[in-house]
């Protein structure tokens, strides 16, 4: 069969496309994040969020799609799943504020605390989809309002005094269970700040007959100014009742997510563009315990790469030596901070015993100069095996973020200070 040159073009830019395009489509329920939509669709959202930080080529980013879209469809309403390809160019610089060394990493960013705040967290369960929704619903913020005709406490308020409450839109759910399902406590978290979502547990048979309930579960609505319910006839599954407190509610806050969320209008939201950090190309050294923490230690997230390096200064050959050595760190750290990667650079006197013995307790060999790779967060290392120039640092790093580099554990006190005293004896 013989194929036109345009044929042929237009499959080759489909191949492209195809090629390029990330692991998530708009059908599997998962956010494509991107420096435009992460402030409104992660920090401003009240949901609780799972993000998930990748690269197309990497094998156990593929691995975890089945488990992720699994995961996603079923917390479709009730939590968000999102993902962002750190492959692409545009999207670099976002993954190098979090961090982000090797793939897939996944944060949790939980509902907003106190001022609106919302501070990420490494999710280190299994990488299922059971493990997953159960962690996100463990998270779930409860913005359901418990009310009752003889409230029991202050966090629940009478069904009258809601009635009467006509400045916002209400909803009660009139139900026999005691406890709030996921589902509705998703619908609660989206609507926050547009309407009163509220359940009613175990109603007696004069407040169903009151508020012309026939049979439970019933979800009624009162209208933003007035005390009349009108009682919901359609199904009680989310899609339903999303379009019943769409026309009901408050406008959307343009600052979160819009009540109808989905990876297809994710794309067109606008957001403030991430800080671009600019390069710091200094490679300080660590004398003391005070700058280990400062430089590296103290650090939530991201990757420290600790030199051990010696320098005479009375000889000019060592001098030399030494700004050669910097310089192959300083171009290795410029290159990850124009890939948008996270990575402090800092070097030690390979002759200090402090040093010694710290490198003892990371098993780092004796070779000079010599290289330690830790992050702070997840307390885990990987000694350094190569060359020590450009193109063998970069290739130690690269394995150590796709896992081709075992990074090992520690549960010890990381030290200058700490570490073990080495003998001045044979």
């Amino acid at each position: 069969m013989k194929h036109s040159l345009t044929t042929i073009a237009l499959g080759a830019l489909l191949l492209s496309q195809s090629v390029l395009a990330g692991l998530y489509s708009s059908k599997d329920n998962v956010i494509d994040i991107t420096p435009k939509n992460f402030q409104a669709e992660v920090m401003d959202s009240n949901h609780v969020v799972m993000v998930e930080f990748y690269a197309p080529w990497c094998g156990h980013c593929k691995n975890l799609v089945p488990q992720y879209k699994a995961a996603a469809k079923n917390l479709n309403g009730i939590a968000k799943m999102a993902a962002i390809n750190c492959d692409d160019d545009t999207n670099k610089p976002l993954c190098g504020q979090y961090g982000i060394q090797g793939f897939p990493t996944i944060k949790i960013f939980p509902a907003k605390g106190k001022g609106g705040a919302k501070y990420p967290q490494d999710y280190q369960g299994e990488r299922s989809a059971r493990a997953i929704v159960d962690q996100l619903v463990k998270m779930l913020p409860n913005n359901v309002q418990l009310v009752s005709a003889n409230p029991s406490s202050e966090k629940i308020i009478n069904i009258d005094e809601l009635a009467a409450d006509t400045n916002s839109a209400r909803a009660v759910l009139f139900t026999k269970k005691l406890t709030t399902s996921n589902m509705y406590k998703g619908l609660a978290t989206e609507f926050k700040d547009r309407m009163v979502v509220a359940e009613m547990r175990a109603p007696s048979d004069e407040i169903l007959t009151k508020y012309k309930i026939e049979k439970l579960p019933t979800l009624v609505v009162f209208p933003k100014g007035s005390e009349e319910s009108t009682v919901f006839s359609g199904e009680l599954k989310h899609e339903p009742i999303m379009e019943l407190f769409n026309e009901y509610a408050g406008p959307a806050n343009k600052k979160g997510s819009s009540a109808k969320s989905s990876p297809a209008a994710s794309s067109t939201t606008t957001a403030p563009k991430p800080v671009v950090v600019e390069f710091n190309p200094n490679i300080d050294q660590v004398k003391t315990q005070e700058e280990f923490k400062k430089l590296c230690l103290s650090k939530d997230r991201g990757n420290c790469a600790i030199a051990f390096l010696i320098v005479e200064p009375e000889y000019e050959e060592s001098l030399k030596l030494h700004e050669e050595n910097l310089e192959t760190l300083r171009q290795v750290k410029k290159k990850a901070h124009e890939a948008g990667k996270g990575l402090d650079v800092m070097w030690m006197d390979a002759l200090d015993k402090r040093v010694v013995a710290l490198k003892e307790q990371f098993q780092v060999s004796e070779d000079i100069p010599g290289l330690l790779l830790i992050n702070p967060g997840k307390k885990a290392y990987v000694p350094f095996i190569g060359t020590f120039d450009v193109q063998g640092i970069e290739g130690w790093l690269s394995d150590a973020s796709s896992g081709r580099a075992r990074a090992l554990a520690y549960k010890f006190e990381v030290s200058l200070e700490a570490s073990k005293p080495i003998k001045d004896e044979l």
